[in-house]
């Protein structure tokens, strides 16, 4: 997409850049309509061209040249500049792709028979301040370093430290510790009057055998009756 942009028509139909034009001479004002349009092209991605009229400029200054990626075209000697922005127009191929910026109604005229989008000065300043107003904060959201990246200087520094770091096997963090072995404790029984004490240590072995010696006999006599 191709902007033509009548230049000095442009700066005089935008109270906020007559205003400075009354305060400073005509080419402080012009400088700052480029770095603008500079700023807007590289978002918008688009060509710009300005267009001033040569017959109001230093005659030093080249007819056509490239300043921060704007074409800027100074009319010829005798020739104005709506005469050559006509004439841009008329050799455009694809006419739905160039648009014109200008107020002047002579132009826009011409440029309707061409087929050329016309965009008022004020509303074309308007998108210029928002575009590059969204671009603006969208870049103070995030850290300057997260936008440029680190220095070439600091990338080398730590690729360096990086690469002498040596090389040594990964120690556990926690130190190993003897578990202390924990003595159980004989569990006490308790000897009261009415629970015997075989109940807990068993039956003494005399009396086993004294037990013993008595179901045998038991049994024999049972057998002989």
């Amino acid at each position: 997409m191709l902007i033509i942009i009548d230049g000095y028509n442009f700066i005089f139909t935008v109270p906020e850049l007559e205003r400075h034009v009354k305060v400073n001479h005509i080419e402080p004002v012009r400088d700052h309509v480029i770095s603008l349009l500079s700023k807007y092209k590289e978002e918008k991605h688009c060509n710009v061209t300005l267009v001033f009229d040569g017959n109001y400029t230093e005659a030093s200054l080249p007819k056509k040249q490239t300043y921060m990626g704007i074409t800027v075209i100074y009319s010829k000697s005798g020739i104005s500049a709506d005469t050559e922005i006509k004439n841009i127009t008329s050799l455009c191929q694809n006419p739905r792709d160039v648009s014109i910026v200008t107020y002047d109604n002579d132009i826009k005229r011409h440029v309707k028979k061409c087929g050329c989008p016309i965009i008022e000065p004020k509303a074309m300043y308007k998108e210029i301040l928002e575009v590059l107003d969204k671009d603006k904060k969208n870049k103070s959201d995030e850290p300057e370093g997260k936008r440029n990246g680190p220095s070439e200087k600091d990338a080398k520094y730590w690729k360096d430290v990086f690469k002498n770091l040596p090389v040594e096997e990964q120690k556990p963090c926690m130190k190993k510790t003897d578990i202390p072995l924990v003595k159980k404790e004989k569990k006490e029984t308790s000897d009261t009057v009415d629970e015997p004490g075989y109940k807990y240590q068993g039956t003494p072995s005399d009396e086993t055998q004294y037990w013993v010696r008595v179901f045998t006999e038991t049994k024999k006599n049972e057998h002989q009756d």
